[in-house]
């Protein structure tokens, strides 16, 4: 199969129905957007509603880092100091490393976003800022997408609700969209964004149904009572969808490929791209 079709709810009657039924099946509350980057066909279900991003929130850090390099304000070989302050618990590998360790800004995203390493992202931020990423988000037009803290970090009045960032998956589909674009003036950035995204570690989710000669770029993200999933899926012809997958409010603490809200998601992502 090399070409996908994105399903919607024009030429789909069916596909509305399905949706409840998986939302049923994962237990939580879905909230998706999916964009054809050929046709400009859309579908989208409670995608305005405000959702808590886990680690998805780590691609409007990556975003923002690699439109700074392109303008001259960051470089990605500028030298970031592993610190025993620094390291937290969750995904990724540098907390089990040495204090002292120095990473590029590139590898520090790198660990980012395919491992989604929290230690890293830390240091990330802590590099950047977080009023530098969402003063970002602003200005690509996304009014929602903010990051609050660090990782592990405790949580203010503004953080409380949503923890370490909050989005909608119409904002993440519309900055998958731009980061698609390789033929604008952000193309080096966009270009960056998209190889790192490629090399995702954690393929549970969107890419787990979809055919094995199909291309998954994203990143996942994950809480108790939370699955995400976000990226950009490319067949053998280049067709292409950006796709952004919540589900959240989940009843159930299950840190396995089986959570149902994660598998309720990897089947979403099949029935609108295959059907």
């Amino acid at each position: 199969m090399s070409t996908l079709r994105l399903h919607t709810f024009e030429n789909d009657p069916e596909l509305r129905a399905d949706i409840e039924a998986l939302e049923r099946q994962s237990t939580g509350k879905i909230r998706f957007a999916a964009r054809d980057l050929r046709t400009g066909d859309t579908v989208a279900y409670n995608a305005d509603v405000r959702c808590k991003t886990a680690s998805v929130i780590k691609l409007p850090i990556l975003v923002h880092t690699a439109l700074a390099v392109q303008e001259g304000t960051l470089a990605w070989d500028e030298r970031l100091t592993l610190t025993e302050a620094e390291k937290v618990g969750g995904s990724g590998v540098l907390t089990h490393l040495t204090a002292g360790l120095q990473l590029s800004l590139h590898d520090a995203c790198m660990l980012m976003t395919i491992l989604s390493d929290n230690t890293a992202t830390n240091m990330v931020i802590e590099h950047l800022s977080i009023e530098a990423i969402n003063a970002r988000m602003r200005t690509l037009g996304l009014p929602i997408t903010t990051c609050f803290r660090k990782s592990y970090a405790p949580d203010t009045e503004a953080s409380r609700e949503f923890g370490l960032g909050v989005s909608t998956a119409n904002e993440m589909c519309a900055l998958l969209t731009s980061v698609a674009d390789t033929e604008s003036d952000k193309a080096a950035a966009h270009h960056l964004v998209l190889q790192m995204l490629a090399e995702q570690q954690y393929t549970d989710t969107i890419p787990r149904l979809l055919p094995p000669e199909w291309k998954y770029a994203g990143k996942t993200g994950a809480i108790d009572a939370v699955r995400n999933d976000v990226g950009i899926v490319t067949s053998p012809d280049g067709s292409q969808v950006a796709i952004a997958l919540f589900c959240q409010e989940l009843p159930a603490v299950l840190w396995t490929a089986d959570n149902p809200g994660m598998v309720a998601l990897a089947r979403l992502s099949r029935r609108m791209l295959i059907g």
